[in-house]
């Protein structure tokens, strides 16, 4: 009887393992599609974020909103995650994959056009704890190759950031190539190992 019950809580849960790559298409989609409803945005002039400047309150709300449910979906992918490797939440591993998570849900409570300082802060701990993430839960794998390519890619990850700053344009592309990368990897851990 008590193995049924675990059996069933697993079988619940696992209708959140795909969570992230849905959070990923859905945020994706929905800033490409509002970009292209703004005649003065360009991605290769302006963050993501700073689509808030170009937004009515409308669209400014929903715009908001996408990093508020790319975050909650994560969340519940972070829940599966902590179940399937038992982590616990005062873990390294633990803290720095939902400084990363909330991180980003927070963005959406401040906006850029807004609360410039606050909003570059969260972006900077997003980008620092993510990356930090991508090796520390390629070490819980305990897979040699998966550290390697975690590893190469977070090698790639930083020399696009130094690339982008030292040429002054970061900007939707950047973004969207480093956004791209971390996607690489979600799929590789969640096809693999989990």
């Amino acid at each position: 009887m008590d193995s049924d019950q675990q059996t069933e809580k697993k079988e619940r849960i696992e209708i959140f393992k795909y969570n992230v790559i849905l959070s990923a298409l859905i945020f994706m989609g929905s800033t490409i599609y509002l970009s292209n409803q703004l005649p003065d945005y360009s991605f290769s002039k302006y963050t993501i974020s700073q689509m808030s400047y170009f937004l009515n309150p409308g669209q400014l709300s929903f715009f908001n909103l996408l990093f508020i449910i790319k975050c909650l979906l994560d969340l519940s992918f972070t829940y599966y995650v902590f179940k399937k490797f038992e982590l616990k939440l005062n873990a390294f591993t633990s803290i720095v994959w939902l400084v990363a998570v909330l991180s980003f849900g927070l963005i959406g409570f401040f906006p850029v056009n807004k609360f410039f300082a606050i909003h570059w802060i969260l972006a900077g701990a997003l980008i620092l704890s993510w990356t930090i993430s991508e090796h520390v839960f390629a070490k819980i794998t305990r897979s040699e190759s998966f550290l390697f390519l975690s590893n190469n890619l977070i090698l790639i990850q930083i020399t696009t950031i130094v690339l982008f700053f030292a040429f002054n344009q970061i900007n939707a592309i950047f973004e969207i190539i480093y956004f791209l990368l971390a996607l690489f990897w979600q799929a590789v851990f969640i096809g693999r190992y989990l």
